[in-house]
């Protein structure tokens, strides 16, 4: 049994508890079935939908892989969970169009990628990307910031 991926899961799982409930609060848009609450708990019931697959998986028996496995750098995963809270607090102050491109840099330097243009282009675009997305096509307004407001 592989524990990571058995732990991980459920911790998946408890996630997407955390977001299907919360979203349930979410106001009411009129008559329509697809309403505030609906892509996050779309997206929360294929989170838990994967992490029931992956705790399947965690339960077979593979150990000519395990011994061929990278071992898990839980230094590293600590402190992308750190970056991932700091990322939290940055949106508060900064507001999402400044936060997002600085984490996504940030992870993409964390885990080994090495090419500082190349990273600040995809950070630049996927924010872009996003901002279009919800602020343009879809009108919901992202975090501004305390600094911004």
């Amino acid at each position: 049994m592989k524990k990571t991926d058995f732990f991980v899961g459920i911790a998946l799982i408890l996630l997407s508890v955390a977001v299907w409930i919360t979203s349930g609060s979410f106001p009411s848009v009129g008559e329509t079935d697809v309403g505030p609450s609906f892509f996050p708990r779309l997206i929360a019931g294929g989170l838990v939908l994967l992490s029931l697959i992956m705790i399947a998986g965690s339960f077979r028996h593979r150990q000519d892989n395990d011994k061929d496995a990278a071992p898990t750098l839980w230094g590293r995963t600590i402190l992308g969970f750190v970056c991932m809270f700091a990322f939290l607090a940055l949106i508060y102050i900064g507001g999402f169009h400044l936060a997002t491109p600085l984490f996504l840099f940030g992870f993409m330097w964390l885990y080994g990628y090495r090419k500082p243009m190349a990273s600040i282009l995809v950070a630049v675009l996927v924010t872009l990307f996003i901002y279009f997305i919800f602020e343009v096509l879809l009108q919901v307004p992202l975090p501004a910031g305390v600094l911004f407001e």
